[in-house]
């Protein structure tokens, strides 16, 4: 039977796939990737491009960032790699970091086991581990919880000392104002791992940049 293998690339280095991921995507006849616009690029696909076979048959799926249509294109994107197992052809559906971490795979996982396809996750490096490498800080320390949220959480913030916060996004003025509220020393990243990354621990710097691929990592005493 074919398999579906789901790939995290890592955040963006083509270097920091694991070799597993290379194998794997080498080995498959069909790559599939998500883009957040129709007919956009695909940063997941770029990423994994020179490992790809030139017989392989690459598509690209669009995704969008609305709940009700995400929904409905992970539909249309299952039905596709499904005719492509049934063809008996090995899929890979590349993503961005690490396929269970805030992933559009996840969306198609359920109606592929429910249909009985076998499937197979390949973890990669997720943006916030490739960020506080770039960044030299540490995530979490000792007996300490590291708690990873969306920045539209931002405010259920309690007695945690690391945090993580994931889709900062026009949200950056409330996050900051939340974690210098109450004691945060920050530090602000985005595009890890690409062209044109970015590192930041200015207030202002931060407020003036506003791009869609980053992320804030933050700790207090």
């Amino acid at each position: 039977m074919a398999i579906l293998y789901g790939i995290g690339v890592g955040p963006g280095d083509k270097e920091l796939l694991t070799v597993k991921a290379v194998r794997v995507i080498q080995s498959c006849d069909v790559i599939v990737a998500p883009s957040a616009t129709y007919g956009g690029e695909s940063i997941a696909l770029e990423t994994a491009r020179e490992y790809i076979r030139e017989d392989s048959e690459v598509v690209i799926k669009h995704f969008p960032m609305g709940k009700k249509d995400r929904v409905i294109k992970a539909l249309e994107a299952y039905e596709f790699i499904e005719s492509k197992l049934r063809e008996g052809k090995n899929v890979a559906f590349l993503t961005i970091g690490d396929p269970y971490v805030y992933s559009t795979y996840s969306h198609m996982l359920k109606h592929m086991k429910d249909d009985g396809f076998e499937v197979e996750t390949i973890p990669g490096i997720t943006s916030f581990c490739a960020a506080a490498s770039l960044v030299d800080r540490t995530l979490v320390v000792g007996n300490e919880n590291l708690v990873v949220m969306p920045a539209t959480k931002i405010k259920e913030i309690t007695n945690e000392k690391f945090i993580v916060v994931m889709k900062v996004y026009k949200h950056e003025e409330e996050v900051l104002n939340t974690l210098e509220e109450k004691g945060f020393d920050y530090v602000y990243a985005s595009r890890v791992g690409r062209e044109g990354q970015i590192v930041l621990t200015d207030r202002e710097e931060i407020l003036k940049v506003r791009d869609y691929m980053s992320l804030i990592i933050a700790s207090r005493e």
